[in-house]
């Protein structure tokens, strides 16, 4: 494996995003995402499971 793929890799927004969240809970942060915000995203990826799904 080369290294640029490793920073590919290491670069996902999705895996940045998972590691933020066990930092801010480490450093016992009150960190927390806006109730509409988290309303549109349940909503969003519910809608696109269910799309991918048939």
């Amino acid at each position: 494996m080369d290294l640029h793929s490793l920073f590919d890799n290491l670069s996902n927004p999705a895996l940045l995003f998972f590691f933020l969240g066990i930092f801010a809970s480490q450093v016992k942060s009150d960190l927390e995402i806006p109730g509409n915000s988290s309303k549109f995203i349940s909503l969003y990826l519910l809608l696109v499971i269910g799309f991918k799904g048939s």
